[in-house]
């Protein structure tokens, strides 16, 4: 018969911990309204790739990086605080800061800040660029869709409150790909969300440690969100 260690005890510890973080919160699903109207705003930030184009300007350079302090040096004019800016607003910036007003297009070409999590059992599973307002089967799709031995019917959406709090909804994964018994629009993903896809049978301790760093991040991201 094998003696539990104190190392053992302590692994036991952490995942309870865990699994209270991640089952045990409040249910409450704030963001209930989650229509394409309700879908907040992408705005630009830190790290940030634009492609910005000048009409009748064809030889200004295309890609500009967003800088630590949220500025992009743009030619002619120099520095220039976007953070915080959609892409149309940035458009509208640039062209009244230009000597001779142009015409100005205004694309986030990548984002490092709007992101959605997809987990667990599917075939790549990881953190997804926000591309246009993803709905629950594209970001399911980006990570190459769940795997044979996957619990369809166990999957948990997990969003972060503006008030701190971590709301769930447990979705039945297999109506939405069956097309079976589904009156509802597709649920969107926010910035930040989490999509768990379980298998049959719990994560390891290991694979709650995971979840719950995703968690931490995720936190934080919302925390930086701009308001609607």
């Amino acid at each position: 018969m094998t003696v539990p260690t104190l190392y053992d005890s302590r692994k036991a510890v952490c995942f309870f911990l865990i699994l209270n973080l991640v089952l045990m919160g409040p249910v409450s699903w704030a963001w209930a309204d989650n229509s394409a109207n309700s879908y907040p705003p992408l705005v630009i930030g830190p790290g940030d790739l634009l492609d910005i184009f000048v009409y009748e300007e064809n030889k200004l350079p295309l890609e500009y990086q967003v800088d630590p302090d949220g500025d992009i040096t743009f030619p002619y004019v120099g520095k220039v605080y976007v953070e915080g800016l959609s892409a149309s607003e940035t458009s509208e910036k640039l062209s009244k800061l230009l000597d001779k007003p142009r015409k100005v297009n205004v694309l986030i070409k990548e984002s490092n800040t709007y992101w959605v999590s997809v987990l667990g059992d599917v075939s790549k599973p990881g953190k997804y660029q926000i591309h246009g307002k993803p709905t629950l089967l594209s970001a399911l799709a980006e990570a190459g869709g769940p795997l044979p031995d996957t619990d369809l019917g166990g999957a948990m959406l997990i969003h972060y409150g503006t008030n701190k709090t971590v709301e769930k909804k447990k979705i039945d994964l297999s109506r939405y790909l069956r097309g079976e018994g589904v009156t509802a629009p597709e649920p969107y993903l926010y910035p930040g969300d989490i999509l768990m896809v379980p298998k049959n049978g719990w994560p390891n301790v290991e694979e709650w440690a995971i979840i719950a760093s995703i968690l931490a991040s995720a936190a934080i991201l919302v925390q930086n969100l701009p308001n609607k």
